[in-house]
């Protein structure tokens, strides 16, 4: 099962890393300022408002299947007066913009579609001509290490009964499924490369309200309620175990970078 239900104020505290990644892809978008842009996946907006300073002159269709991140997306859209930010809750595999954008831009999203065609072909029909998407997610071998510490977890009571049959939703696509998924919907010039990007985490108790927020929400969602924080802990400590401090999340980066037809 797949949590669609997302803590928005929670996650702007912790987003750091994804943040971090983030400004890396908006670097490497090659805006001149005028354009409009699709921010896939937006999240609560910390990311988008960083998008919109490299668009003085340009726009954001800033899009989100959480009802949650949309709702904190327009507040802050209405405390900073901001009517360059359209913000809109959609499906990224099936919606449809006022108009098409000249870049799309993602980052710690795309993992979460399985359905590549769909995604794929969602995204290429709000691109111009001539337009292009930079992404970035979660891909590869990603969570080689943490993967063995929540099996080690959920392998006795009580978390056993509750998680016996639990399967990731998510999608880790390596460079090459990605490309090839691409290049099937329809982008041209595609490009595609991974690397890796573990997050270290000192304090047991950041690390704690990381996982359960982030990597083991749909985990935690599967649980009882007494249960979620026990869990989260298990973890760390399974972790730390197998591969000895600090608490690691092993993180791999998949990027694309993608043309659509002219």
């Amino acid at each position: 099962m797949t949590n669609t239900h997302w803590n928005a104020e929670v996650y702007d505290r912790i987003g750091t890393p994804m943040r971090g990644w983030a400004q890396a892809v908006i670097d490497d978008l090659g805006l001149r300022g005028g354009e409009t842009v699709l921010d896939a996946g937006c999240g609560s907006g910390s990311v988008t408002f960083d998008l919109l300073e490299r668009l003085p002159h340009g726009k954001v269709y800033a899009l989100d299947s959480s009802a949650e991140m949309i709702e904190q997306m327009n507040r802050k859209i209405a405390e900073a007066g901001e009517t360059r930010v359209i913000a809109m809750k959609a499906d990224l595999t099936n919606f449809e913009l006022p108009e098409q954008v000249d870049v799309v831009f993602s980052n710690a999203v795309f993992h979460w579609i399985p359905d590549d065609d769909a995604l794929f072909g969602a995204v290429l029909r709000a691109t111009k001509p001539g337009g292009h998407m930079r992404v970035q997610c979660g891909g590869g071998n990603i969570y080689a290490k943490l993967g063995q510490a929540w099996n080690a977890a959920w392998a006795g009571k009580p978390f056993s009964n509750h998680l016996g049959e639990y399967r990731d939703g998510k999608k880790y696509r390596s460079p090459e499924e990605a490309a090839e998924s691409l290049e099937r919907a329809g982008w041209t010039e595609v490009r595609t490369w991974a690397f890796d990007a573990p997050v270290p985490f000192e304090n047991e108790d950041d690390a704690a309200l990381y996982l359960r927020t982030i990597i083991l929400r749909d985990h935690v969602a599967n649980l009882p309620e007494d249960l979620h924080q026990p869990y989260v802990r298990a973890v760390i400590a399974e972790y730390i175990e197998l591969f000895g401090p600090p608490f690691t999340a092993d993180y791999v980066r998949l990027n694309m970078w993608a043309r659509a037809p002219s």
